[in-house]
């Protein structure tokens, strides 16, 4: 009710303020009749922080850091003292001849027509009538004490809630000293043991899909199926690790945690983010060099407060990396860039999925519960939610924001640069011409179009047609409307049924763009990075009551979640350059701290999302919750010491992937004994190996490596999509009629390729940690139908026709399938069921062999065996 009453939200517009007295009387009676410390400010004397708010949220977008309209900065109290042009803001004991409240309440400020354009919206009336009450008490600036982490006892957070498992320090309280050693003494409690170890070929299939995502070529199979190593196993293992396609495999992972995506999403527009590829190419470059993840971690937190690139001689390469990698603050959803949606409760709804990511990805705790109140189930008070927001508030400022044009940062080495300089004005001379072809090109589509389909139509309503596309269609007149849904009729029908003319002008289209896209790919990536970066003067931060974004409560300073420290230390801040670019340092503050050899979650966190990619779960299950809702650890000692071996070996995700696939556990078959399928029927024991689906990536670039069409070309834009007439969408081939892997594909969050949708590939909404794996009918039937499928079919039959001559026997090309498909040889009953096939669709096929091998190997394609990973 107190907060109501100050906020000038009670009483309500139509009845009388409350008077001094009224107010002090009620102030005495809650402070008389509410317990000490759930009491709210009963302090009933304004103070410049219950009006800065007011200013931040209405004024400063004019009045403020990157604008000062009439020289005015309302930013704080000595500044609105000392005024702009037209003299001081406000006149202390004297709303009416406060210049800041007849600007306000003539509704000269804000202007009318700059509402929208400045996404702000004019004060409430109770918002001038606390601005009208500050001014009359003199417009005091009050003593507020920054709310922020003391040496003091922290009374909101109790050594009890700190007793919880997962915030604790991971220690090794076992003399174990292996992965199964662990495994064992749980299977044993219940009298179970390890199944068998798999076969050679499956475990060799297992890795190679497991760490590259792609099966291995039929001369590698034969290498690690014939090697009479003794360690053949754990060389095979180091050969993959070293392997470029290890970083694309498992660097997709962490950009599902992040929430990569090459469009903002949000509006229907889904604008496109031109240089996020930057940041994909960074983190798989980074799994590649095995870059110690506490290292990787503080890059993309906080690289622009690693090395000050705006006063440095040479910008070096590390530079540049630093300022890529904070791209990962930059992945999720952010309809802002719309003319509409860049309001300030926009904005919060995109520093909150930052939150997120950070705090489910790295910290396996859901934040997001504290923003509207003090979590339910975990000792995260809704003060802690803010603390921690103010963390990120120099780089993401609400009353502060960047628009899209404003996002990147033009920052490369002098070697970069100069070939930028060199290769690209002339390539982009030819682009800007292509440009004007292809508008002109598609033009002559629509009206041939009209013309073809609607020959009675007049030549003036054919191009009122084309007037109107250039209007958002709710602007249109009745009649616009009207005539667009004609042209749009018929620009859905297949090329086939479409006249001979209108085919001449697709035609021209066509190859229009495989000009451009030529054109395009000769050109040096410009030097333009999706970056975020402090910006070194943030607004203060208040918690915000309820979440609502004017509805402000006290003002706290920047600080991590009490229950992961003592409730006693501070959470200190330096800038990062005193002497240089302006940094609060609080990201980087943040960065050291999470990845402190003695934290308890950050380790914890990714070794058991490295074991969920291993093993299909992870031992905790929930990874994006560790918290009193998450379920329990099946093996905790297990994931302590993988934690601790983890911080040892200088945190090297390489090397948890040696323990985990080196050890028995992962070498088992995935056979479930009936003993297993009664005492661990969840195979929370690992009993076995589970079998498991390839997930979207997986299934593309294998049938693409199978088939002899993957295009090994690392990095880069992204490989451009089409949509047909039917909303069918695929990835545009490269010149040679090959793909890259569908890592490289371009992901625009309304658009994503249907091959990958239909395998699950996830919304990033903000991001994924666990996709979903399902098996559904749409599966089989893209498989079977889809065109590009089938073309790929092909291809691999004319590879086994070409390792395998005409004069061979069907038993010889059945085999040469199984071995470069599934990565081993036909069984008995298999090569009996291929050789039958072949001999079927031979006669089906009135005697074309050919057409007999595609069929067959279309069918393997759509196999179980070739879509599930034993």
């Amino acid at each position: 009710m107190w907060q109501m009453i100050k906020s000038g939200e009670m009483p309500p517009e139509n009845q009388p303020d409350l008077s001094s007295g009224e107010l002090q009387l009620i102030g005495q009676w809650l402070a008389a009749n509410t317990d000490a410390m759930l009491s709210p400010d009963l302090d009933d004397a304004l103070n410049e922080h219950d009006v800065l708010p007011i200013m931040l949220l209405r004024c400063t977008t004019c009045h403020g850091a990157r604008k000062k309209e009439g020289g005015l900065d309302l930013r704080t109290l000595p500044a609105m003292h000392q005024g702009g042009k037209s003299g001081p803001a406000l006149v202390p004991g004297n709303p009416a001849a406060s210049l800041m409240i007849t600007r306000v309440e003539t509704e000269a400020c804000p202007p009318r027509e700059l509402l929208l354009k400045l996404f702000i919206k004019r004060p409430s009336s109770g918002e001038v009538a606390m601005l009208r009450r500050w001014i009359s008490a003199g417009a005091p600036a009050g003593n507020v004490v920054l709310d922020i982490a003391t040496t003091q006892p922290d009374l909101m957070v109790s050594d009890a809630d700190r007793q919880h498992w997962a915030f604790q320090a991971p220690q090794c309280t076992s003399a174990k000293d292996s992965i199964d050693a662990f495994l064992l003494d749980k299977l044993h409690e219940v009298g179970l043991e390890f199944s068998p170890e798999a076969d050679r070929d499956t475990l060799i299939r297992r890795a190679y899909i497991d760490l590259i995502g792609m099966p291995p070529s039929h001369s590698e199979w034969q290498h690690w199926h014939h090697c009479e190593q003794a360690d053949w196993y754990s060389e095979m293992v180091e050969h993959l690790l070293a392997s470029t396609h290890y970083g694309e495999r498992w660097g997709r992972y962490w950009l599902d945690l992040a929430g990569y995506a090459d469009s903002e999403g949000g509006i229907s527009a889904d604008p496109l983010r031109e240089h996020a590829w930057k940041y994909r190419d960074y983190v798989v470059r980074s799994f590649n060099l095995d870059k110690p993840y506490d290292r990787f971690l503080i890059q993309q937190l906080a690289g622009d407060e690693l090395l000050d690139h705006a006063q440095a001689e040479v910008v070096t390469q590390e530079m540049v990396d630093n300022l890529i990698a904070t791209g990962f603050l930059r992945m999720g959803v952010d309809q802002t860039g719309s003319r509409t949606m860049n309001f300030v409760p926009e904005r919060l709804g995109v520093i909150s999925d930052a939150i997120t990511v950070v705090g489910e990805g790295l910290m396996g705790l859901t934040l997001g519960c504290a923003r509207c109140h003090s979590h339910k189930y975990d000792a995260i008070p809704h003060r802690d939610y803010y603390r921690f927001k103010a963390i990120f508030q120099g780089a993401l400022d609400e009353h502060d924001w960047l628009t899209f044009k404003n996002r990147e940062l033009s920052v490369d080495t002098a070697e970069r640069v100069q070939r930028v300089n060199d290769i690209n004005p002339p390539l982009a001379a030819k682009v800007k011409q292509l440009e004007s072809q292809l508008k002109k090109a598609e033009t002559a589509v629509r009206l041939e179009l009209l013309r073809q389909h609607y020959p009675n139509q007049s030549e003036s309503d054919r191009e009122e047609t084309l007037r109107a596309l250039q209007i958002a269609d709710n602007n249109r007149s009745l009649p616009q409307r009207m005539l667009v849904e004609m042209l749009q009729t018929v620009e859905v029908l297949p090329d086939e049924q479409q006249p001979a003319p209108v085919r001449q002008t697709l035609a021209r289209v066509a190859e229009v763009n495989r000009e451009l896209r030529a054109i395009r790919r000769q050109m040096e990536p410009a030097l333009a990075i999706r970056a975020l970066w402090d910006r070194g003067a943030p607004s203060p931060t208040y918690i915000l009551r309820r979440g609502e974004h004017d509805k402000p409560g006290r003002l706290v300073g920047p600080g991590v979640p009490s229950v992961l420290t003592d409730g006693q230390t501070p959470f200190l801040v330096e800038p990062p350059f005193p002497h240089g670019s302006a940094k609060t340092g609080r990201r980087l503050a943040f960065a050291r701290w999470l990845t402190r050899d003695e934290h308890p979650l950050t380790a914890r966190v990714m070794v058991n999302r490295i074991w969920f990619h291993h093993f299909g779960t992870g031992i905790v299950t929930t990874l994006e919750n560790f918290g009193s809702q998450g379920e329990r650890p099946s093996h905790p000692e297990l994931l302590d010491w993988l934690a601790v071996e983890f911080v040892k070996r200088d945190w090297s995700i390489k090397a948890m992937h040696r323990l985990i696939m080196n050890s028995r556990a992962y070498r088992q078959e995935s056979r479930i004994s009936p003993a297993a399928a009664q005492l661990d029927s969840q195979n929370r024991l690992l009993s076995h190996m589970p079998m498991r689906r390839m997930n979207a990536e997986a299934v593309r670039d294998s049938i693409l490596s199978v088939s002899g069409r993957l295009d090994a070309r690392a990095g880069g834009p992204p490989d451009e999509i089409s949509v047909d007439r039917n909303g069918l969408v695929s990835i545009v081939p490269s010149e040679n009629n090959t793909w890259r892997r569908s890592l490289y594909s371009q992901y625009r969050r309304t658009e994503i390729p249907t091959l990958m949708e239909t395998f699950d590939y996830p919304e990033m909404g903000p991001n994924c940690l666990a996709r979903n794996t399902s098996i559904v009918a749409p599966q089989p039937l893209m498989l079977m139908n889809n065109a590009h499928i089938y073309e790929l079919a092909q291809s691999f039959a004319a590879k086994i026709d070409a390792d395998t001559p005409q004069n061979r026997s069907a038993e010889a090309k059945v085999l040469a399938v199984y071995e470069h498909a599934l990565s081993r040889s036909a069984s008995d009953e298999e090569l009996e069921v291929g050789i039958a096939a072949l001999e079927q669709l031979a006669i089906r096929w009135q005697g074309d062999q050919h057409k007999a091998l595609h069929t067959y190997c279309h069918t393997i394609l759509n196999s179980a065996a070739f879509l599930f990973v034993d």
